[in-house]
């Protein structure tokens, strides 16, 4: 069973812990960002008005982050909101922090949730940009109904979107 609630300054320490292991450490962040910056940046979602970020349970325990935002025309040109934002588009990051997790279909099921729920309150359309390489985050995000986009986006990320009429159980 997934749950979900919101990020907390309190939250710092489990991200860092997250954000300093393997598995995530080789696909999060951008330009040799460093965990403690990652953090920062993931707290700055904490009372913000232009994102949410919460961390999902598993079972009642922490296993994972979700952040989204809403993508809008001042985004940089090689950002994965840039391209073709009509309004209502979000984007969303997630990681499964719990290693033990990995292959559980975990990050599938939270990340399907929380398109639902973004869906419930209005979005049009929900992307998420994988790196090309990370085949198991491919993969998580076609399970939860996304499909690849045509627009490009640099840094070996792979654009894709869902729309409310799409099924979420591929």
């Amino acid at each position: 069973m997934i749950s979900f609630r919101p990020l907390t300054d309190n939250d710092a320490g489990l991200l860092l812990l997250w954000l300093s292991s393997p598995h995530v450490q080789q696909w999060w962040g951008h330009d040799g960002q460093s965990a403690e910056d990652a953090v920062e940046d993931a707290l700055a979602y904490v009372g913000a008005a232009n994102g949410t970020g919460y961390i999902f349970n598993w079972h009642g325990n922490p296993a994972g982050y979700v952040q989204s935002y809403e993508c809008c025309p001042e985004h940089e040109a090689d950002d994965p909101c840039y391209a073709e934002s009509p309004r209502g588009t979000f984007l969303i990051d997630l990681f499964v922090g719990d290693a033990s997790l990995l292959g559980e279909g975990v990050g599938t099921e939270a990340l399907r949730m929380v398109c639902e729920g973004m869906f419930k309150k209005g979005a049009q359309v929900v992307r998420v940009a994988p790196h090309s390489a990370n085949l198991a985050a491919v993969r998580c995000c076609e399970k939860a109904g996304f499909a690849p986009s045509d627009a490009a986006v640099s840094g070996g990320l792979r654009l894709m979107c869902r729309t409310p009429d799409i099924a979420a159980y591929v």
